[in-house]
């Protein structure tokens, strides 16, 4: 694959700038990642890095295609680190890694100096703040005449459906671990009916299986025991270790709003006006242009 990209590809003349004089590289998973590092929350890094996604040097893309772009870039002479979504451990099936508590021992874990794995499951994670999901349920209801008095409930609301998907965690581990591919969201049912065609569809898996659901129940309730009491606080912790896409599609109906699955960009938007960016991706972008100094 050529690294020699297509004007069509860039926005603007910093991207196109970026990339003819070969800055140092940003490489992301996908471009929902691009989007939000390139054009809502690092537009004042746009004269250090270039940002892209790992299918620009690869015939594919992920979190399996970054690791091997990073390396590509490296081999032509361009600096380039990779930024992954937590859920890379759920793929490596390191639960030990995607259910950790710690800060300082969740970083222990990539042992890569140019790789860097976020806190939160998925890039969308990011989005979710507390203090704007009431506008994203006003500005996205499917009728706010009915349904308006929900907004004052996202939070709340948000923490159930986290719990319903703690329940769902292990028969997600345990069929990943089998091969299998689980795309439930399991719609609007509650938690009890959740965790009991979960513990049923556990029992039709394989032993080896089975033990990973235990050990990955354990560390789930080891997530919840630690959890802060403050709502608030809660919910941003407990997005680090909640499948972010099936979360956004549950309260997309536990919220009754608009079924588009991109209406959460409205919160990308909420960050853009107020300037907001995730803390741990300015601190690690700040750290990689002070390592580039001193190179």
């Amino acid at each position: 694959m050529s690294n020699v990209a297509s004007f069509d590809e860039f926005e603007n003349d910093l991207q196109i700038d970026a990339h003819s004089r070969g800055l140092p590289r940003v490489i992301l998973e996908g471009p929902t990642d691009l989007w939000l590092f390139r054009d809502v929350w690092f537009t004042n890094y746009l004269a250090k890095f270039e940002f892209m996604t790992a299918n620009r040097l690869m015939e594919a893309e992920g979190c399996t295609a970054v690791p091997l772009a990073v390396e590509k870039s490296w081999h032509e002479n361009i600096p380039a680190f990779g930024i992954l979504d937590r859920d890379v451990y759920f793929r490596r099936k390191k639960w030990d890694a995607l259910y950790e508590r710690e800060e300082t021992r969740f970083r222990a874990f990539e042992a890569d100096d140019k790789l860097f794995v976020s806190e939160f499951w998925e890039i969308e994670a990011h989005l979710i703040l507390p203090e704007m999901l009431q506008g994203w349920v006003i500005g996205c209801s499917r009728d706010p005449i009915e349904f308006g008095h929900l907004a004052t409930q996202a939070v709340g609301r948000s923490l159930d459906e986290c719990e319903v998907l703690f329940e769902a965690a292990p028969y997600l581990a345990a069929m990943h671990f089998d091969g299998k591919a689980a795309k439930e969201t399991f719609g609007e049912l509650p938690l009890e009916q959740v965790r009991e065609i979960c513990a049923n569809r556990i029992e039709r898996l394989s032993d080896p299986a089975k033990e990973q659901a235990r050990l990955v129940a354990q560390l789930v309730n080891a997530v919840r025991d630690e959890a802060p009491d403050n709502a608030a606080l809660r919910l941003r912790y407990y997005l680090k270790f909640i499948d972010t896409k099936r979360l956004l599609d549950r309260l997309r109906a536990a919220l009754r709003l608009h079924p588009s699955r991109d209406n959460h960009n409205v919160l990308a938007a909420f960050m853009h006006q107020k300037a907001e960016e995730p803390a741990e991706f300015a601190r690690h972008l700040e750290l990689l242009v002070r390592r580039l100094e001193a190179i």
